[in-house]
């Protein structure tokens, strides 16, 4: 077994709580930190870890290697543990100023895993909504958190609290095209109107609001489609993705899904990272709706993902962001540039129309922060 087929194995093994098959020798120690390093470029070192434990202690890592695994594991519950319950006191906050938000993915996506707290965690996103977006914003100055104007972009306004990254979004998304953006705004603020869907976070007693099921099935896989276009993705949203569709196949309103996915112009791409999705991440075929094998375009967008890391974190060209606003931001925009050739070899389409929009909202911004100064 190959080092990449032994890290598909104990992936699939993690995801599904499936017994890990093909192991016949166990692995040298110098495979085992290959695959240690792996998971953490693809941010899914507690998912792996799983996998591993499904092992017989035979095939294990040696101790050494199994504590120095344990114990990263572990951070990533106690980081959880505290987004949880500064989810919950946060819309606690929201709420007492008559606001309702909805979470975004998130710990939303972890409660879909097998082991909830070790799906490792980013910042937390609450959609808003244009119309309480202006109080939110002024709350979250009011009570003192870090949220100034260069924190603020097209979609979302950024802030912290106890350490956490919060970002509470206008709008849940963006797409380049305005026919699209506003179907897809349309969609969003009925479900923020409508949706009676909730959740508990794992060792919290507090229901959170999310949006419907056919939502989050969209709006977690244009998330990973819209960060691979942009600059990269890691396989954990992949795993997010195929979470929602294996956990809710039976209650998932197909014929509604399909409507949207055609108004909103990702039929394409849903079929090529499906392809992912299924083949290389075990879900069952029947769990992804209008499943159609893209396999040579599914396995040029997965050398990419390998090759990237993590939102691009590993591609070699994008370096850790330091410096001032500005300059990070055109950073980004360089980074973007260079990959766009590849983007557009791959989904032309939505390259094209994500570029253009992508060079006007920079040019945008720069303009808007040096009338500031």
């Amino acid at each position: 077994m190959t080092t990449e087929q032994a890290f598909w194995t104990l992936l699939r093994a993690g995801l599904w709580q499936q017994a890990p098959q093909g192991f016949d020798a166990p692995p040298s120690k110098e495979r085992w930190e290959t695959l240690m390093q792996m998971a953490k470029e693809q941010t899914l070192q507690g998912v792996l870890y799983d996998g591993m434990c499904l092992l017989p202690t035979d095939m294990q890592p040696e101790q050494a290697l199994r504590m120095k695994w344990f114990w990263g594991v572990n951070k990533i519950e106690q980081t959880n543990r505290l987004i949880n319950c500064v989810l919950v006191e946060f819309v606690e906050k929201l709420e007492a100023e008559g606001i309702r938000p909805l979470l975004l993915k998130g710990q939303a996506n972890a409660m879909l895993y097998p082991q909830p707290l070790h799906r490792q965690c980013g910042d937390i996103d609450l959609f808003i909504g244009r119309k309480d977006y202006p109080k939110a914003c002024a709350l979250v100055r009011e009570w003192g958190m870090s949220g100034d104007d260069d924190e603020e972009s097209l979609k979302h306004l950024h802030c912290a609290w106890q350490g956490v990254t919060i970002e509470l979004h206008r709008v849940a998304a963006i797409f380049p095209w305005p026919a699209t953006q506003r179907v897809f705004l349309h969609w969003s603020e009925d479900e923020l109107l409508h949706s009676t869907q909730t959740f508990v976070p794992a060792t919290e007693e507090k229901s959170i609001g999310i949006a419907s099921i056919e939502f989050n099935v969209l709006f977690v896989f244009y998330h990973m489609y819209h960060h691979f276009v942009y600059g990269g993705v890691g396989l954990r949203q992949l795993c997010d993705c195929a979470r929602w569709l294996h956990t809710y196949s039976e209650q998932l309103d197909r014929e509604q899904l399909h409507g949207w996915l055609q108004r909103l112009g990702l039929m394409y791409p849903w079929k090529v990272f499906g392809t992912l999705l299924v083949q290389k991440l075990g879900l069952a075929e029947e769990e992804f709706p209008f499943y159609e094998a893209q396999e040579k375009k599914a396995e040029r967008v997965w050398r990419v993902i390998e090759r990237e890391g993590n939102f691009g974190q590993y591609s070699g060209k994008k370096k850790p962001d330091k410096g001032s606003f500005v300059w990070l931001k055109f950073k980004r925009f360089l980074y973007n540039s260079a990959r766009f050739p590849m983007v557009m070899r791959l989904f032309p389409k939505h390259a094209l129309l994500s570029y253009g929009f992508f060079i006007i909202d920079r040019g945008k911004l720069f303009i808007d922060h040096f009338r500031k100064k």
